[in-house]
């Protein structure tokens, strides 16, 4: 990965809250905050965090189409299913343009809806112990959500 330090000073002094950047980043706000408050040296910043910001700078940049969908409940959504360490599903509603994660207590649960326009976009199971920690970001569910609306077209 090329690290770009304008990129990743950049998240710093964006808008985002540092639990905002934590939570998909997997850094700790305390430390996000110390670099943006300058009591850490962005010069001596290790590469983890170096990484970590330039793959949250990387997933919302503002440079695709897809940036421009208004998605409701997006953040909530990335923070559910992040933080759960279970069985977990991502819905997408295309009448409100709305997402939001529903978690289980195990994998063959799931909801059904009425509505056949309401899709399961991304999912984790807790059958497998190297899916029990997945992640999901905000740029991934936009693009989840891009592919979504693309075959309801088709």
């Amino acid at each position: 990965m090329i690290i770009n330090t304008d990129q990743v000073k950049s998240v710093l002094k964006s808008d985002f809250t540092a639990p905002q950047i934590a939570e998909e980043s997997g850094l700790k706000p305390r430390n996000i905050n110390n670099y943006r408050q300058g009591l850490a040296d962005f010069e001596n910043m290790n590469l983890k965090y170096l990484a970590g910001l330039q793959k949250f700078y990387n997933d919302h940049r503002e440079d695709t189409p897809m940036e421009e969908l208004k998605i409701t409940g997006i953040r909530k959504a990335v923070g559910d299913f992040n933080r759960w360490q279970g069985a977990a599903r991502v819905y997408f509603d295309p009448s409100d343009m709305s997402v939001w994660t529903n978690v289980y207590g195990g994998p063959g649960e799931e909801n059904h809806y009425d509505d056949p326009a309401i899709t399961q976009i991304a999912q984790k199971a807790t059958n497998r112990m190297d899916e029990r920690d997945d992640r999901i970001t905000m740029r991934q569910i936009r693009e989840a959500v891009a592919a979504a609306l693309v075959s309801k077209t088709k």
